[in-house]
């Protein structure tokens, strides 16, 4: 087999460890909370944002975004003491943030590269 589709099959289906990037804040007086990149450990590999609407208000508050095990994330709308609490739940990186827009891998940017040194 030629060599530059080896390393080509190898580069794609080749997979490192990889550990799930969160944002992970908390703040208890408005919808909007400093936001720090936490790097997930092990078994917490799903990033989760919860708000709180609370009874007789029409605005979400007290939110919160951080890193928990995928079992312990249960998207949905519930009932809770005071009010209603909303669950999201995702696993790519940083897709917990308040655009919810993901954010590429690094490697399939510089693919384009790769493949120029690779035909060159």
């Amino acid at each position: 087999m030629d060599l530059r589709i080896t390393i080509v099959l190898l580069s794609v289906f080749i997979n490192g460890g990889h550990c799930i990037k969160c944002y992970s804040c908390k703040s208890l007086e408005s919808d909007v909370c400093e936001e720090t990149i936490e790097t997930c450990p092990g078994s917490r590999n799903t990033c989760k944002s919860s708000s709180e609407k609370k009874d007789g208000s029409s605005k979400w508050s007290v939110l919160v975004k951080e890193c928990v095990p995928k079992e312990k994330c249960m998207i949905g709308i519930y009932g809770g003491e005071t009010g209603l609490v909303s669950v999201q739940c995702c696993n790519t990186d940083l897709c917990n943030g308040a655009d919810g827009v993901y954010k590429g891998s690094f490697l399939l940017l510089l693919s384009p590269l790769f493949f120029y040194f690779l035909c060159h």
